[in-house]
């Protein structure tokens, strides 16, 4: 009999709605009625449009986020269901189901926290899974309008169905110029500094802001390494992030995909509130 992996796609669908009905349960017991307020000045008036932003842009600003993804590789199917949220300023977490058609199956969790203060962006995260697997990660900014992108990441050697898609015991280098509040490209590499695979990834990313409704990102990554036969590859990879105010897609087109054999076509569709 084959293996579906429906079943634990359908309970991770379950838990997230019960979460999500968990965060709603504060927002369902405030008052309907807004309290007054006194009306703005001209000088308000002028500091407020000043800030506004765009759909696209503003949708960063949402706390939550459900990633429902498919890849296909040319024996098997992978499901992964994803949800992030934001608990206060600084503070996320996530949970999320995968399953396969070779049967493997997983949840896995995780957090991080944002630290940022003028020229300093500090990220430290980490995640567990159900096949014992875990991680540890820091990653860091550094500047203003154009950044020093600098991170290392380490792992337990446990199996990993991990959607990183780079080497997990890495450090990373890059570089990274903000163009405008949406617009940004950077350029970094992540290179095992563990295992003695001489993988690595180069990315060259490109986000920009199509009109006030649609932002769109590109990414194109450069591997080169040994796969797990020992042989070394070079490939080219190319993926694309479709950016609307309350939901965004993206597809990626993935050749040796974590340095096997296969080549891999990730799809993905998701909610943002």
């Amino acid at each position: 009999m084959s293996y579906q992996p429906v079943p634990l796609v359908l309970k991770i669908v379950r838990s997230a709605g019960v979460f999500f009905c968990l965060l709603l349960i504060p927002l369902s017991t405030r008052s309907q009625t807004p309290s007054p307020s006194p009306a703005p000045s001209p000088a308000d008036q002028t500091s407020s449009q000043s800030t506004l932003r765009d759909p696209v842009q503003s949708s960063d600003d949402y706390k939550s986020k459900l990633t429902f993804g498919v890849y296909f590789t040319k024996d098997s199917q992978a499901y992964d269901l994803n949800l992030r949220h934001q608990f206060g300023p600084n503070v996320t977490a996530w949970i999320a189901g995968y399953a396969d058609s070779t049967g493997s199956e997983l949840l896995r969790i995780g957090g991080q926290y944002d630290y940022h203060k003028k020229w300093f962006h500090f990220v430290p995260s980490g995640e567990i899974e159900t096949t014992k697997g875990a991680s540890l990660s820091l990653y860091s900014e550094l500047g203003y309008k154009t950044i020093a992108m600098i991170g290392y990441s380490r792992t337990n050697l446990k199996t990993f169905f991990d959607l990183f898609w780079d080497p997990g015991d890495s450090v990373t280098l890059g570089v990274g110029h903000k163009i405008s509040d949406y617009d940004r490209i950077q350029a970094f590499t992540v290179f095992d500094v563990r295992l003695h695979t001489g993988q690595q990834n180069t990315h060259a990313t490109y986000r920009h802001k199509l009109n006030r409704n649609n932002g769109i990102t590109f990414d194109g990554v450069f591997k080169s390494g040994h796969l797990d036969d020992g042989r070394f590859i070079h490939a080219v990879g190319i993926g694309a992030y479709y950016d609307r105010p309350k939901w965004f897609w993206k597809v990626y087109f993935d050749p040796y995909v974590n340095y096997t054999q296969h080549t891999m076509l990730r799809t993905g569709i998701g909610l943002k509130f």
